[in-house]
């Protein structure tokens, strides 16, 4: 597996929640044997296209990071968000174990640093996480489903995906006596929702959907993102 390893970051992201951001994305390459990674951190201040949804600028960098480094022999794309400070060393070997050679999107839940905070257990990306058609809830039970396992509409702030959908593919549909028919998939790529209920990651888990993909979360793996003013920065 040669899995490339996209963080987008934010230029203004502080040098501690970097450094953090850098030592776990290191630990990864050490701690999943049968795995190369290519890690590819970038802060490049982008242009943003005006657009009413404030998830445009997250869609225009995810899209110059898929452009500017995906490349012929990387079989998967790891995302992780900059502002993550746990997650396992051995995330993307528990995350392959569900996605193997299929077509499936596997995420861990994200849930919020509550060090510091009253209300604890709270979840993080409510607006990437989607049960059918409906966002997690920001305390437990944060999905109707229960399991180790479970199946969702979208996933979001840090994933597995085949690097396949990141790619245009033409792939058989319905054979006759005749013929068989051809689907033409355009490369995956990022784009704002309809609506702010959703996230950039629904555009691209609605491509997968519609190559036929698995989307699921791995309910026994935890990545926890940072509570902002611990670091000198606005909460979310």
């Amino acid at each position: 597996m040669n899995i490339l390893v996209l963080q987008p970051t934010r230029p203004s992201n502080p040098p501690a929640l970097r450094a953090r951001a850098e030592g776990l994305l290191w630990g990864l390459v050490t701690s999943n044997p049968g795995m190369t990674f290519d890690v590819r951190q970038d802060d490049t201040a982008l242009e943003i296209p005006a657009h009413p949804s404030l998830y445009m600028r997250h869609a225009t960098v995810r899209n110059y990071l898929l452009d500017t480094y995906l490349k012929d022999e990387h079989t998967h794309v790891l995302w992780v968000d900059s502002d993550l400070i746990d997650y396992p060393a051995e995330l993307p070997t528990l995350l392959m174990g569900v996605v193997g050679e299929t077509q499936t999107i596997c995420a861990p839940l994200a849930v919020l640093d509550d060090t510091h905070l009253t209300q604890k257990n709270r979840f993080y990306d409510i607006g990437g996480f989607i049960e059918n058609g409906k966002r997690a809830r920001m305390y437990p039970p944060w999905f109707d489903q229960q399991g180790d396992v479970i199946e969702l509409d979208s996933v979001g702030c840090c994933y597995l995906a085949p690097a396949a959908l990141y790619r245009s593919a033409t792939v058989p549909g319905e054979t006759t006596e005749i013929y068989t028919s051809q689907h033409f998939f355009p490369a995956a790529r990022y784009s704002p929702p309809h609506t702010d209920y959703y996230v950039e990651h629904w555009s691209v888990m609605q491509a997968a959907k519609k190559r036929g993909y698995r989307i699921c979360a791995l309910t026994t793996a935890i990545a926890t993102h940072a509570w902002l003013p611990d670091y000198g920065m606005r909460p979310n």
